[in-house]
This record gives structure tokens, sequence and C-alpha cells, in this order.
């Protein structure tokens, strides 16, 4: 039976012989597989993004807003909020997860303090990240988010299709050629 590397998810804080970890189920996934709402996912290996889709006359565009890499966690379905507003997590190449029901991991912050510490951890990461993306798309062009990107998290840069990039960026994947261009 296989077992969650929880060496990986160490800055969880949590037990390694927390009961916790048993909850999880394995999930392996192929490319372009769309993860079920209402459950938390440990990314072991590949790489989810997390896009809308933007209606625009006859055609369907979609924005990449977050990618989860091995040793991240997402929530999809998290609110009501997020379900309306059609948020999509797909995988864009093959990899491993673990998956456990949102309704469980409510459960255990009732039943566990330790479990409120890596809730808080998460979402106080989520917040910053939010908050850091957002002063970066207001106050940088498209040349310096791509620079940002290069410097400080270059694994997107060689992991992330340029066109995912490009939408993360807000630009055409036309207009992330040119910058590459200029840049090199």
């Amino acid at each position: 039976m296989a077992t969650i590397n929880k060496n990986l998810f160490s800055h969880l804080n949590m037990d390694g012989e927390d009961p916790a970890w048993e909850k999880f189920g394995k999930l392996e996934f192929s490319r372009k597989k769309i993860f079920q709402e209402d459950k938390v996912y440990l990314v072991e290996q590949g790489i989810v993004r997390k896009f809308y889709i933007k209606e625009i006359a006859d055609l369907d565009q979609e924005i990449s807003v977050d990618f989860y890499f091995p040793g991240d966690v997402f929530v999809v379905g998290d609110s009501p909020k997020e379900r309306s507003s059609e948020a999509v997590f797909e995988s864009i190449d093959k990899g491993l997860a673990w998956e456990i029901e949102l309704d469980e991991v409510k459960e255990m912050f009732t039943v566990n303090p330790d479990c409120r510490f890596v809730q808080n951890y998460y979402l106080s990461k989520k917040l910053n990240a939010a908050m850091k993306r957002e002063m970066l798309l207001l106050k940088n062009t498209p040349q310096d988010l791509y620079e940002y990107l290069l410097k400080s998290k270059p694994h997107y840069i060689k992991h992330i299709p340029l066109k995912y990039l490009a939408s993360y960026i807000g630009i055409t994947p036309i207009s992330l050629s040119r910058i590459r261009k200029r840049i090199s």
C-alpha cells in the first residue's frame, strides 16, 4: 500500500504518526484531470492549475490564477462563492495527489486543536500569496511580471506551458513570446 510522502508536507506541522494521515486516499491522475469539489488535495507529484473561464462573445477564455506543485495543498469548492465563480482545478501533467473530503477536514478542525494550526497556516499562506499577486498585477507591466517569475519562481517558467503562463500574467501567448525574445 502506498503512503503519503510526509516529508514533502512537513511544512504543515502535522505529526508523522497523526491518524489524520490515514484518512487521505490516493489519487493518481492523468493530464487534463478535473478535480472534484468539496475535497482537499495534497499534491505529491505533477502540477495542477486553477483557472476561471471568461466568456467573450462566442469564445471561452481560460484565465490561469494559480498553480500547485509537489508539496502544495489546495481546496476545491471551499465556499459557495468559489463554486458559483466556476473555478476549475485541472492537472497540467500526470501525477499523484492525496485527497480527503472537506467535511472530514472540518470535523478534524473541531476535534483536534492542532489541526487549527494547519488551517491557520494554510489560510495565511493563501492570503499572503493572493495579496502579493494582486500587487504585482497592479504595479507591474507584463514584462516586469515575467522577469519576476524568472527570478523568483523559475519552476513556473520551466514546468508550465507558455499559454498558461501568458494567461497567468494577463497577456496573449504572442505577447509573451515577444517579451521572451526581448529579454533573451
